[in-house]
């Protein structure tokens, strides 16, 4: 896993070591140090200890303990351990502060609903490397089985081609929930002053080459110098720069609106956003072990938090369903 890194365990989670997937040692590992105690005991006899072996090779192996690791970016590992400062994510019930944005949110919902739909093994957070096409191999980790599962949602149109390779979890952003601001630096006044679509469609934006609904979104406005890049880092260094005037980002729960990313403050084009078209969902590898029963935990635990009202809480209370952008015009 030369690609991803393992993050700090939480508290709440201590890490533990991965064991073999090979299935001869899958159901060696059924017997747990209980049912060993008890065949020490009780010596029974070699009938009894192939009954006892054939009994665990009938129900499966057994997860309990291989850990399920969840897959983030750095920058949002980073923001999260800020966001949570200590707290339990599996006991937060409030989801704005500092540090708090979409990507943070969610990595705090999937470990909660993972809970609530019974999963009982522990929690190990790993990163992927932020100075690559983080996106791509993010979908790349996870599809191989290299982690269990993605922490933050994804375009359900690039998560379609891997149907055979990951489990796909109902909606957690749903069509039409996803509106964006243009984000320029505070020094483009050119930007700043782009209050229509008109205005708009003469400046110029960046976009990483592998996101396929900003690239559509962008298209659709449209904006005809479009510049394509390969990661978030490079995005944001080229606006900084002014080599381009916006980026798509999600509003911010900030009371500017804004975000700081290296070292530098961005804010939205006033009065403009964008809808972006599609769902986002996380998922599941089918590679990794016990998937079935991950993806099915994921799911009962997303409709508990659903009809709860807390994902729409959290992402209320997080800036990216914001109030104070309701009324500003949609230009595509």
């Amino acid at each position: 896993m030369g690609c991803i890194a393992m993050a700090e365990p939480e508290r709440n989670t201590p890490a533990r070591g991965r064991l073999p997937r090979a299935p001869a040692d899958a159901m060696m590992q059924a017997f747990d140090d209980t049912l060993m105690v008890q065949i020490m005991i009780h010596s029974p006899s070699r009938r009894s200890l192939l009954a006892l072996l054939l009994s665990a090779m009938l129900t499966g192996p057994v997860f309990a303990g291989e850990p399920v690791t969840i897959l983030t970016q750095q920058d949002v590992y980073s923001d999260y351990l800020k966001f949570l400062k200590g707290r339990d994510p599996l006991s937060l019930t409030r989801f704005d502060g500092e540090h708090s944005r979409r990507d943070v949110v969610e990595l705090v919902l999937v470990q909660q609903a993972l809970k609530l739909g019974g999963n009982t093994r522990a929690i190990k957070l790993v990163t992927v490397n932020a100075t690559s096409d983080s996106y791509n191999r993010y979908l790349k980790e996870i599809s191989t089985g290299n982690a269990a599962l993605g922490g933050n949602s994804v375009w359900e149109v690039d998560l379609k081609p891997l149907a055979d390779k990951v489990y796909i979890s109902e909606p957690a952003i749903r069509q039409g929930e996803f509106h964006a601001g243009l984000y320029t630096i505070p020094g483009n006044s050119r930007a700043l002053a782009a209050s229509d679509r008109a205005a708009v469609q003469k400046l110029t934006a960046v976009v990483a080459d592998s996101w396929k609904p900003d690239i559509a979104t962008l298209e659709s406005i449209p904006i005809k110098n479009l510049l394509k890049t390969h990661s978030w880092d490079s995005m944001i260094g080229m606006v900084s720069k002014q080599r381009a005037d916006v980026v798509l980002a999600p509003f911010q729960p900030t009371p500017d609106l804004s975000f700081e990313a290296g070292s530098q403050k961005f804010v939205p084009v006033p009065n403009v956003k964008v809808g972006l078209q599609g769902s986002r969902h996380f998922f599941v590898s089918r590679s990794y072990s016990g998937s079935a029963t991950l993806a099915k935990a994921l799911n009962s635990g997303l409709d508990i938090l659903r009809n709860n009202g807390t994902i729409e809480r959290a992402y209320r209370e997080s800036g990216f369903f914001n109030a104070r952008t309701a009324g500003w015009k949609l230009i595509n």
